[in-house]
Formats: structure tokens, C-alpha cells, sequence
């Protein structure tokens, strides 16, 4: 496997001359520096149309305004056609069911960037609100902020994954009409803003304080954790706030906050999370962050300064989705019946998404305790070249259907295998990055990874014995057919006899085929680790390598194991663990 592992510590890697671009101040004093800013992407909606069967969905055809007919094969949605071209230039959201397009935007989508420097090294973290960008539109915007002297290695741009942004990968669109998600005059807006909003940052950085902490949701309040796992909420699923869609259920509950406090005051808040943010539900047609922009408002407004949310490992699915919260109020407070007990509600919607950011953000003062000086800032990064061997995403590719193209991915020697069969179209050249900030180290990832890749598997019975998974919270789709069928029968198939392949999973339930790979988490160093998704890139879901189906895609069922059908290839994570393993030197 060809891995390319270039660490670097300082600005100036790349020359012997140490640059200040944007007059940061890269002063050797033991100060800690920050800057952050917000840029507004929009977007515009000036085309709707009319879902007269209220699926939420654009039942129509994207060349028929009118929409004549009496069918979906019949036009039968007409659509406001602004600009008078005769085509639907959509907002197509990313997330949920393709043919959803925007209607309004409730909150507008932002790039938000912390910029931080200490004895002379730097980092940008920026977040975007889309459900994930594309390497090569991520790679514009670091080349662009390298001509101005930013090494584009101290460059993380994560996605906050918000299942209401704007389509920015292509795969949400119209496939039945062959229509990309990406609407071009959106897109064109991304790599713009996250210059300027790097250069804002980078250029009003002052002294501050940092506080951090991290808490785990679980073991901070009962009612976010069903019953089985030791709570009082209701629903036997939830752990942490969190549903975890995919057997076993591993919840990263892991809420992680750096505070950073200047002259007058909170500058900002840096927030990391493992949770879809598809809170509001699959039938909106509004744009907005989620739940994200809920959390985001609550820290803001009871801290003040800007809030950055980097979201953590969001495989397997970790979800709000079908969740059941506790009540609270827009001002904080519990809603209690007239015992005084707690109530709850499953009810998916703006309501709902308000409650959950509600929640997070009065769990933010709970993480923060750590007020140590921070010795260091250190960026060490690994290119990770990650090879196409998903037929859907060939198709994709070959249909113009993404925000990218095949001229983007690498061939030959720089991608592992290339030329070994027909089954790959080429690598996408991306990368992890070890960030050490003070006694904090995140670990990114270019998508969504499954939990226990980073954290582990737990250390109970069932995750060795198939006939103990019966009855087990963390176990709900487990077939008893198949309790006797080793999962590598069912590798590459949907069934073997009477039992379904798509409803069991490794056995045991491993990380990894080689017992000696740690879990990520135990590679790094740091107080406190957390994972960081959808960075530079987005490949989809990262899935332990022993419990991968390379059977399903979006044209089978898919079972309990969707997130296969939505990842670049079956070897995402053997290649993601070997990465890490090296870059640790272990």
C-alpha cells in the first residue's frame, strides 16, 4: 500500500523562511492566539415548486415548468421558473431521499473559522455547513490560501453534515432525470467564503485563556439514556441523546468543548459532537445547520462569542433521529407533567432540534473545567489515498453526477492497486490530520466513521457470542438463523440458507482482523482525544473492515447494514487504521 506520511510542526514546512501570512502573530512567547469569524454563504431560493402530493419530494420533471401531465412519467409538478430558462435550478438538500428541494431557508448556511497560533505554529479550523464537500472543492480553497503563504496542511475543513444544506457532494439530486444535486451558483460561493473567512480570523487574532473539558452524556443526565443502558428515558435505544442505528450499538456520547476567553471576554467556543444532524426530519424543505444552529445560538448566547462545531464520529448511524427527548423549554427549563416527572417527545421538527441544541449547549459548562496553560500546538498530517471500488460511486462519477470529476482522483502508481482488476476508477487523495492543542488531540477522518473504530468495542459476552445478542439493548436486529453462520459466508451475499445476511454482523464483533491494531483512540496522545468527520473530504461511511457486506448497494436492500452502500470502498477502514498506526509510529 502506497503511504505518503509528511509530518509537519510549523508553519514554514515547506521552505526554510517562516511566513506570517495575514500578520498572524507566529511570535515565540508562550502566548496562546485566536481568531474566529463567520461568513454567510446564503443561499437564494428563487425557485419552488408545488408538491401537490405532499411527499416533500419533486414529483415533477426539471425541463417542465407547467407541469402538465397527471403523473410523475407526466410532469405533474410545475415548478417557479425565476429566471425563465425552462429548467429547475433547485436547491436540492443534502441528506434523506434524493428529490427533496429547498422551498425557503430557515437559517442561513455559514463557514465558521477558529484560527490558532502558539510559538510560532498554526492551525485554521474551519467548518462549513454542508452535508460533506468533496476533496477537490476543499482543495481549491487551500490552494487558494497557500498562494497568500497559509500552509495548506494547517488547513482542516470539516463539514457539520446537516441533512437540510444545500447538496454539495451531487449524490441528492434528481438521479431518475440524471440530475446532479450541486447547484452551481451555490457552490461557487464555498471555496470564496472559506478564504475570507480564514483570512478574517487569521488577520484579528488576540491573547486568550482556553478552558476545556470533555463529558460524556450518558453519565451527565439520566434522561438522555434509555432504561437498558441504565437511565430513566424511555426509549431502550437511546444512549447518551444518541440513537445508533447499526448493531451493536456503540454510541460515541462524547461531547467536547474548548473555551476561549479574551480581553473582553469569550472570543469563542469550539464544540465537538457525534450526531447526525438530521434532527428537524426527512420531509423539510428549509435550508438550515439542524440542530447545529441550536446548539450553536444557545452557547453564544449564554457565552458570548462565536461557536465552532466540528461534528465526531457519526457512523453506524449516530443519530437524533427517531429519538425521544426529554421536554425543554426555549429558555432552558425541564417541561414536567403535573407529578413532576420529566416528559419527553419523539416528535421530529424545528421544536425538536431546538430542545437537543438546547441540551448540548447546557452541557457545555459541564465539560468545561481544565483552565491548564496550553504547552503546544502541533499539526502532524498523512496523505491517504482511498480507492473507488463502489459501483455506485463509479456511476456517479461517469455521469457527472458529483462535485467532482474522474480527472480528480489519482491512477497509477499513486493509487494502491490501481491497474489489479477493473474494480477501481482511481483513489481520492486525502488525508488524517493529528491535532495536539494544549491537552487536547482531535483525529480527523475524510468521513463518517463508525465509533468503535476510534473508541473500541466493549469488553461483554455478546460481542463473542451470537446466542447471547437475543434480548441484548445493544443487539436488535440479530437473526437467530444465523446465529451458527460465520458472518465471512455472508460477505458478499444477501443470504446463506434460511438466515438474512443483512441482519447480522461479525462474530465476534471486531475492529479488525489483526489483533495487535488498537483502537484509534489508543494511538494518540493527549488528556483528551475526540475524532473529527468529514474533514477534507468526505468518502462516506468508514465500516470495521470484518463487518462489511460488499453485497448491498443503492439498488438492494440494505438491512442493517446501509452504511455500506454509501462507502467509497470495502476497504475504507483497513486502509484509514493503517494510516493511523503508521502516522503513530506504532
Amino acid at each position: 500500500m502506497l503511504l505518503l506520511l509528511l509530518a509537519c510542526t510549523s508553519p514554514g514546512a515547506t521552505g526554510p523562511k517562516q511566513v506570517a501570512p495575514f500578520d498572524m502573530p507566529l511570535r515565540k512567547d508562550g502566548v496562546l492566539y485566536a481568531g474566529v469569524s463567520t461568513v454567510e454563504l446564503g443561499p437564494e431560493v428563487p425557485e419552488t415548486f408545488s408538491d401537490l402530493n405532499g411527499d416533500g419530494l419533486f414529483d415533477g420533471c426539471v425541463n417542465e415548468p407547467l407541469g402538465l401531465g397527471s403523473g410523475r412519467a407526466d410532469c405533474a409538478e410545475p415548478f417557479l421558473d425565476a429566471n425563465g430558462n425552462g429548467y429547475f435550478d433547485a436547491i436540492w438538500l443534502g441528506g434523506f431521499e434524493t428529490r427533496r428541494a429547498a422551498m425557503a431557508v430557515h437559517d442561513p448556511m455559514t463557514v465558521r473559522v477558529l484560527v490558532l497560533a502558539l510559538n510560532g505554529t498554526y492551525v485554521a479550523l474551519v467548518a462549513v455547513d454542508s452535508v460533506g464537500l468533496l476533496e477537490s472543492r476543499v482543495r481549491q480553497a487551500r490552494e487558494m490560501l497557500a498562494e497568500d503563504g497559509f500552509d495548506r496542511n494547517h488547513i482542516v475543513v470539516s463539514s457539520t453534515h446537516s441533512h437540510a444544506a444545500p447538496d454539495t457532494v451531487g449524490m441528492w439530486g434528481d438521479q431518475d432525470q440524471l440530475v446532479s444535486g450541486i447547484n452551481p451558483t451555490y457552490a461557487d460561493t464555498i471555496v470564496p467564503g472559506i478564504y475570507d473567512a480564514v483570512s478574517l480570523a487569521a488577520g484579528d487574532m488576540q491573547p486568550v485563556n482556553p478552558t476545556v473539558g470533555m463529558v460524556q452524556l450518558a453519565d451527565l443526565d439520566p434522561t438522555f439514556t434509555g432504561v437498558a443502558f441504565g437511565g430513566t428515558n424511555p426509549d431502550d435505544w437511546m444512549y447518551g441523546t444518541i440513537m445508533d442505528l447499526r448493531d451493536p450499538i456503540i454510541a460515541d456520547d462524547h461531547l467536547l468543548a474548548i473555551a476561549l476567553d479574551g480581553p473582553e471576554g469569550r472570543l469563542a467556543t469550539l464544540l465537538n459532537y457525534s450526531s447526525h444532524p438530521e434532527a428537524i426530519g426527512e420531509r423539510n424543505n428549509e435550508v438550515s445547520a439542524d440542530y447545529v444552529y441550536y446548539f450553536r445560538d444557545y452557547v453564544e448566547r449564554t457565552y458570548g462569542g462565536t461557536a465552532v462545531f466540528l461534528p465526531g464520529a457519526l457512523g453506524g448511524q449516530q443519530v437524533p433521529y427517531g429519538a425521544t427527548l426529554p421536554v425543554v423549554r426555549p429558555d432552558g427549563t425541564r417541561v414536567l407533567d403535573e407529578n413532576g416527572q420529566q416528559t419527553y417527545t419523539g416528535e421530529m421538527g424545528y421544536e425538536f432540534a431546538e430542545m437537543l441544541g438546547i441540551l448540548l449547549g447546557q452541557s457545555v459548562d459541564e465539560a468545561l473545567t481544565d483552565t491548564q496553560t496550553w504547552d503546544q500546538i502541533s499539526v502532524r498530517y498523512a496523505e491517504l489515498p482511498v480507492p473507488v471500488t463502489n459501483q455506485f460511486y463509479q456511476l456517479a462519477f461517469r455521469l457527472g453526477l458529483l462535485d467532482s470529476t474522474a480527472a480528480d482522483l489519482l491512477t497509477g502508481a499513486d493509487c494502491p492497486n490501481f491497474g489489479v482488476g477493473d474494480n477501481i476508477a482511481g483513489c481520492v487523495p486525502l488525508g488524517i490530520w493529528e491535532l495536539r492543542l494544549g491537552p487536547v488531540t482531535l483525529a480527523t477522518f475524510p468521513g463518517e466513521l463508525v465509533p468503535e473504530l476510534f473508541w473500541g468495542v466493549p469488553d461483554e459476552p455478546a460481542m463473542a457470542d451470537a446466542s447471547l445478542r437475543h434480548g441484548d439493548p445493544r443487539w436488535h436486529e440479530q437473526d437467530p438463523d444465523c446465529d451458527d453462520i460465520p458472518f465471512e459466508q455472508c460477505r458478499d451475499t444477501n443470504e446463506v440458507g434460511d438466515c438474512d445476511c443483512l441482519s447480522i454482523h461479525a462474530l465476534p464483533y471486531r475492529i479488525s482482523d489483526d489483533p495487535d491494531l488498537l483502537p484509534i483512540r489508543d494511538l494518540l496522545p493527549g488528556q483528551y482525544v475526540a475524532p473529527v468527520g468529514i474533514v477534507n473530504g468526505y468518502c462516506g461511511y468508514i465500516v470495521p473492515g470484518p463487518d462489511f457486506n460488499r453485497w448491498v448497494s443503492p439498488l438492494t436492500d440494505l438491512g442493517d447494514h446501509y452504511e455500506e452502500s454509501n462507502s467509497c470502498t470495502s476497504d475504507f477502514a483497513p486502509l484509514v487504521q493503517e494510516a493511523w498506526r503508521k502516522l503513530a509510529g506504532k
